[in-house]
């Protein structure tokens, strides 16, 4: 086949990122947008030594699991990339995902449980960030596959109504004022068991000039905000956030109740984006450690102190780790809070924490770990291992570097036990999964 040529393939699998998987004469193709079974007309778009790209051109024999995508901008954004997909689709292609990277990067047959998914996968996000471009005309939006093109929205279904409503107004607004052309981005994060709001206006400078008259303006149109942050970012790369914070109005937190515990979120500290499945994330983590009142449980990236705290009712003492300073005051005022007395916290790398933890002859009987997505470092990796918890629960964001991550403890002495894939992520390719690991003998 060559460029442009046209032929008739079906799609037998997915790869890791959604697209079908079509092998024609020999050869493998990847389709944007082909479901599993579906035969269709495709056209060669770009070919490499030993795969290429195609594009439908034609479906000729349509899956029962094909469903009509909700969003006006679908096939433009970069963002829902599964909204052609069942619901049910969507959690078998998560699952096998797991079961894949499992198999290909740690060699693994590991038993993946059903995918827990939700009941209603709509505007479960509670953290939005939109790029904000002013030539001549003011565009907010998100940015186009693989592109800097901005693509509006009218309504983004996986976002709050509220935070809709609150891009709309920056967008209509802001048109208004001077310095429109300094912001770089608009971050809105919003609570949805509590319902209260933070907006951080992101710029490439301070800016004083009629700024609050707008802030004022926007604080008075919404009552769910509580606060209004104008954050400072200079840098010329894709970092969202820079270092300089200033309040503009009202607290430099919001509230969000998960598991009958309230959280203090700031603009810089790290909470998981879905409300509804982070209760079934963390509920399952708990389960799985199997935590005994005469237990220690050390909570390694503990971030703000989320599962830490939910897990310290059932623990004699836990111990958290987190190299984010802003995130250990969150995490050490969210104790405090909720009346949390037998948890302490370390600001410090989590393989330098741990390796404290066995200077000081504290041995965890289990260790729950929620690394971002580049896993655990090998100095992390191997502190756990010298503290030898009879536990280990991982919970991920990234299936590749889990599965690498078990194959390290499973290579030392740790069975895999248990795995199970939440949807925290609907329409979208992404899955979190909580490992079950314990140490054999």
């Amino acid at each position: 086949m060559k460029k442009n040529e046209e032929f008739i393939g079906k799609c037998i699998d997915y790869d890791k990122d959604g697209n079908g998987i079509v092998k024609h004469d020999g050869f493998v193709y990847f389709v944007k947008g082909l479901i599993k079974d579906e035969v269709a007309k495709i056209k060669v778009i770009s070919l490499k030594k030993n795969y290429g790209y195609g594009r439908i051109v034609d479906i000729l024999e349509i899956s029962e699991n094909r469903v009509k995508p909700v969003c006006s901008v679908y096939k433009h954004c970069g963002g829902c990339n599964l909204q052609h997909m069942s619901f049910l689709e969507q959690a078998n292609f998560k699952k096998s995902v797991v079961e894949n990277t499992f198999r290909n990067i740690a060699n693994l047959d590991v038993e993946v449980n059903d995918v827990l998914s939700m009941e209603d996968p709509y505007r479960y996000r509670n953290k939005v960030q939109v790029p904000v471009q002013y030539d001549e005309d003011l565009k907010i939006g998100f940015y186009r596959s693989f592109s800097n093109v901005i693509v509006e929205f009218d309504d983004c279904v996986v976002q709050s109504k509220l935070s809709n409503n609150i891009i709309d107004y920056f967008r209509n607004e802001l048109v208004k004022y001077e310095f429109k052309d300094l912001i770089r981005h608009v971050l809105i994060k919003h609570s949805h068991n509590l319902n209260e709001v933070m907006v951080v206006i992101v710029c490439r400078e301070v800016i004083t000039v009629e700024i609050n008259e707008f802030v004022e303006n926007l604080y008075n149109k919404f009552d769910e905000i509580k606060s209004i942050v104008l954050n400072v970012n200079k840098r010329e790369d894709n970092v969202i956030l820079g270092e300089e914070e200033y309040l503009l109005k009202g607290k430099d937190f919001i509230q969000e109740e998960i598991c009958g515990y309230k959280f203090n979120i700031s603009s810089k500290s790290f909470f998981q984006i879905n409300p509804y499945q982070t209760e079934v994330l963390y509920s399952k983590a708990i389960e799985y450690a199997e935590i005994k009142s005469n237990e220690i449980v050390l909570d390694l990236y503990c971030g703000i102190g989320t599962i830490g705290i939910i897990a310290s009712k059932y623990a004699s003492k836990v111990i958290g780790i987190e190299v984010v300073e802003e995130a250990i005051e969150d995490a050490k005022e969210n104790a405090r809070i909720n009346n949390v007395n037998n948890i302490e916290f370390y600001c410090m790398d989590a393989g330098d924490g741990a390796n404290k933890l066995i200077e000081e002859n504290l041995n965890p009987d289990v260790i729950i770990v929620d690394p971002p997505r580049k896993g655990l470092n090998k100095k992390a990796v191997e502190a756990v291992l010298k503290l030898s918890p009879s536990r280990i629960v991982y919970v991920s964001c990234n299936p590749s570097t889990l599965a690498r991550d078990c194959k390290r403890f499973n290579d030392n002495g740790y069975s895999i036990d248990k795995v199970q894939p939440v949807d925290m992520f609907p329409l979208t390719v992404h899955v979190e999964t909580v490992v079950l690991m314990s140490r054999n003998g």
